[in-house]
């Protein structure tokens, strides 16, 4: 009998201890909700429609079938429910913090430095962001920045691996939006392997672009920020908690583009077929 009673102890203390673990780990929706609009989520999610209605835009001068380039696009954009995929996201940020690491980056994120990096942020998702960023390349070209910006602006896009996180969003929009193309056009011939090396080429070919356009971008957002606050919001994405964000958060915008894209396939595919 002791020896039943002193198995149960350990079964019970086992019991706690996993509980208090997993009570750790909980992050409540309000918080996840929160973190969603003052890290700037939201608002990227909310732009990527307008990032394919640009790239449709460009096709468009190209498409054999304009028509049906432009059927396929309007398809992709309501595929896009802002909610379905936020969702994506959130639950993705729900299961890879614990509390303790929710509360930390809430607090950050709620700091006055944090609170006008994100507002400066929301100048990228501006329905007027391509006529102000080309306004202030104008002023630019007269006022060009001093050594130590360009320093500290540069080390901020290198740090953040500003470059290749944008490079995998625009890419995977790009994969999405070809895909539904060839979904759309069952008789081309064109397979997996040649949309991927198709990708690979446009990948190259983009990225020393893409690497300028974020340093110029960067300048125009934190624009009206001093360098040592550039530097302060640097230094915290070079700290264990940063670094896991910013993979944390762009795992999360990933899974919700092949969500997206998946949905989007479908719909391409019923609507296609029909015809």
């Amino acid at each position: 009998m002791k020896k039943l009673n002193s198995l149960y102890t350990v079964i019970f203390l086992l019991f706690t201890t996993f509980s208090q673990l997993s009570a750790a780990k909980t992050i409540s929706d309000a918080d996840v909700t929160q973190y969603m609009t003052l890290s700037g989520i939201d608002s990227a999610l909310n732009g990527i429609p307008a990032q394919m209605s640009a790239m449709n835009q460009q096709m468009q001068m190209t498409a054999k079938d304009p028509a049906q380039s432009q059927k396929v696009m309007e398809l992709l954009l309501n595929s896009w429910q802002f909610e379905d995929v936020k969702l994506v996201v959130s639950e993705h940020v729900k299961d890879n913090f614990s509390a303790n690491e929710m509360q930390k980056l809430l607090t950050w994120l709620k700091s006055d430095l944090a609170r006008r990096i994100k507002a400066a942020e929301l100048k990228a998702s501006a329905p007027s962001f391509n006529q102000d960023f080309m306004s202030y390349m104008a002023t630019l070209q007269t006022t060009p920045p001093t050594a130590t910006r360009v320093k500290v602006i540069r080390n901020f896009v290198e740090v953040t691996n500003l470059v290749d996180h944008s490079l995998k969003i625009v890419m995977a929009v790009a994969k999405g939006t070809i895909e539904g193309l060839m979904v759309a056009n069952p008789g081309q011939g064109v397979d997996e392997a040649q949309i991927q090396a198709q990708m690979s080429q446009m990948e190259l070919m983009m990225r020393p672009a893409l690497e300028q356009q974020m340093i110029m971008v960067s300048y125009f957002i934190y624009d009206q920020l001093t360098e040592q606050e550039i530097e302060q919001y640097t230094n915290f994405y070079q700290q264990p908690l940063g670094k896991k964000e910013l993979t944390v958060m762009y795992d999360g915008i990933g899974q919700a583009l092949n969500y997206w894209s998946n949905t989007a396939f479908e719909n391409i595919a019923t609507e296609f077929i029909e015809e």
